[in-house]
């Protein structure tokens, strides 16, 4: 009797493929994150399995070398030149197995997949930065002084009751 014709790999399915989930190292999980031009935003990463003094981090986009945690010290020795000056972390929080990174001065280009590998890939965080410009909101230059219209309906609103209260009388 072939599984396949009983149906019964559908439900088995879990217990045929498990074992090879929980054997694989590398665990990758998508985040998304959405900062605003000239901002800045907290790209997360964090593991609960890890010895302080031997872990190694490494923030990559596209490619380049955004930030780096070697031995809980920051390194930004082959940090590419669009992130020097505009990322840091959260040393305080390595001991706890946080090692987000904070971009400053978002731009157009910083938008993308970013990936945080922590010990050489043996956990690999996803996360996706979306840019957005920020919606400006416009208001009167008199700050909150009324609008001249306004005083006008508040006056007309005066008049009217006071000769409604004359005719009355």
């Amino acid at each position: 009797m072939d599984l396949c014709e009983t149906g019964n790999l559908r439900r088995w399915w879990l217990f045929y493929f498990l074992p090879v989930f929980l054997l694989t190292n590398e665990v990758s999980l998508q985040e998304t994150v959405v900062g605003f031009i000239g901002a800045s935003a907290v790209l997360p990463c964090s593991t609960k399995n890890f010895t302080s003094e031997d872990i190694e981090v490494l923030w990559r986009h596209s490619g380049q070398n955004v930030y780096a945690i070697i031995k809980c010290k920051v390194s930004v020795e082959g940090q590419e030149p669009p992130y020097k000056n505009r990322t840091e972390s959260f040393p305080e929080e390595y001991k706890t197995g946080n090692f987000s990174l904070k971009l400053n001065n978002l731009q157009h280009t910083d938008a993308g997949k970013y990936k945080c590998y922590i010990n050489m890939k043996e956990s690999v965080i996803s996360v996706e930065l979306l840019i957005k410009e920020r919606q400006t909101r416009s208001f009167p230059s008199e700050g909150t002084k009324p609008r001249p219209d306004v005083i006008v309906m508040i006056i007309s609103v005066l008049c009217t009751g006071i000769i409604f209260s004359l005719a009355v009388i």
